[in-house]
């Protein structure tokens, strides 16, 4: 739990002082614990995949021969020379036009994946309902934070550290509120699986003659009330922070999953985190400037235009860096050499992950990085299916949360942030890993 409390208190992990000893002590975890051997070949796939992307981003960052550097990525050298101006041609060069960046960027790459192969290997040995509950926490303690901080402390990160930045307001500890919003979009949505799986309670369907009463009392104790503050603080936090992407992400995997996953939901049951999330969206509107909200959205289409911008102009990153990329972390980097729309404002991130990754790592990290995403999304549909348990319900609401994150993917690149990493990492481990049958 500690690894996912870091980084996020310490403004989401976006120094590299604080993201490098992050990472070591991420891999330093996983090379501690040992899991079990995969089996499947979904499992196996998917750690192959990983080995690779990770090979790959390391690889970009090493020096080549320059004949081997121009015929991987024959424009590396122009774009260099541009942003450097000098005219001199080493003998040995790497294939990213940004060494520093793509070593920070592959670092908090591999930390991530050696938290997910741990977390995946603790949580093999149980703990999942002790995991979901502290992320719970974190979630509730944060989100107080964010909104009171919202309330007060105008551009300044817990009530002392102002951000460099213009523009809009931090929120939480993130300097950007979309940052906050793709945290919350994966925390709550565990939150209300963990209650779900506290209402699941097999001994309801053998005694119809127990009162509604009675029943809520045994559900409604000090935990579940504290889960279901949880619940609706994030919910309120991420209203309030007003990420149209948040927001329309988190609503679009709740109903994608509510029909997925219907079928296996009892009516009572149902109706019953209906409730918590129709109480938590209350609060939330409650505490909410709607009238803002709805002008922001109602504002839409001037985000449209400038994210329209932002992908006309990495176009031809991608086109020029087709194979290989310019190197994990360096967009920022490459469009100071080929952005072309207005300048006063530098385009650092591409506004889609998707895009982003072919930029910088090209058709290769691309292939690799949506054929991870294919291996674990089959990996979760192949536990899901075999889990008939309560903690189903806690693995159905990681998977809610990855498919929000992956959804708001498509709008921004918040997982470039190391405490979203973390988070999206422990949810795919708490999705995927393998229950150890019993002998």
């Amino acid at each position: 739990m500690l690894l996912i409390l870091w980084p996020l208190a310490a403004f989401g992990g976006r120094s590299a002082s604080t993201a490098i000893p992050f990472s070591g002590c991420c891999v330093l975890l996983a090379l501690t614990v040992r899991g079990t051997r995969a089996t499947s070949v979904t499992a196996r796939v998917l750690g192959s995949v990983l080995i690779a992307i990770a090979c790959f981003t390391v690889v970009q960052a090493l020096p080549l021969p320059s004949a081997v550097a121009g015929a991987l990525s024959p424009h590396a050298h122009t774009v260099r020379q541009a942003l450097s101006l000098s005219p001199s041609a080493p003998a040995w060069l790497p294939l990213s036009i940004d060494e520093p960046s793509t070593l920070w960027a592959s670092a908090v790459t591999i930390g991530t994946m050696s938290l997910f192969v741990a977390a995946r290997a603790v949580l093999a040995r149980g703990g999942l309902r002790q995991t979901a509950r502290g992320i719970s926490a974190v979630g509730l303690v944060f989100s107080t934070i964010a909104i009171a901080q919202a309330a007060t402390a105008g551009r300044s990160i817990y009530w002392r550290f102002p951000t460099e930045y213009e523009g809009p307001l931090p929120f939480g500890p993130f300097v950007n509120r979309n940052h906050f919003a793709t945290w919350a979009i994966m925390a709550a949505p565990l939150c209300f699986g963990y209650i779900m799986a506290r209402t699941d309670n097999p001994d309801a369907a053998l005694s119809p003659l127990i009162s509604v009463r009675a029943r809520l009392t045994r559900m409604a104790d000090g935990r579940m009330v504290w889960l279901a503050m949880a619940a609706a603080v994030m919910t309120t936090a991420l209203l309030m922070s007003m990420s149209r992407s948040g927001i329309l992400s988190l609503a679009a995997a709740a109903t994608f999953s509510s029909l997925a996953l219907g079928r296996r939901a009892r009516r009572g049951r149902r109706w019953w985190v209906l409730g918590v999330f129709a109480v938590a969206v209350g609060i939330a509107l409650a505490r909410l400037d709607v009238p803002a909200l709805a002008e922001r959205f109602a504002r839409s289409g001037s985000g449209v235009e400038s994210r329209l911008r932002i992908w006309t102009d990495t176009m031809p990153i991608v086109r020029d860096f087709w194979l290989t990329g310019t190197g994990v972390g360096s967009f920022r980097t490459a469009m100071v050499y080929y952005q072309r729309a207005d300048r006063v404002v530098q385009f650092n991130q591409a506004h889609n992950h998707y895009l982003q990754a072919a930029a910088e790592g090209g058709l290769m990290l691309l292939g690799l990085a949506l054929s991870a995403i294919g291996a674990l999304a089959m990996a979760i549909r192949e536990q899901l299916s075999l889990d008939r348990s309560s903690a189903y319900w806690i693995r159905a609401g990681a998977a809610c949360g990855l498919a929000a994150v992956a959804f708001q993917s498509l709008w921004e690149t918040g997982l470039v942030m190391p405490a979203n990493a973390a988070l999206a990492a422990v949810l795919a481990a708490i999705a995927s890993y393998k229950r150890p049958q019993p002998d």
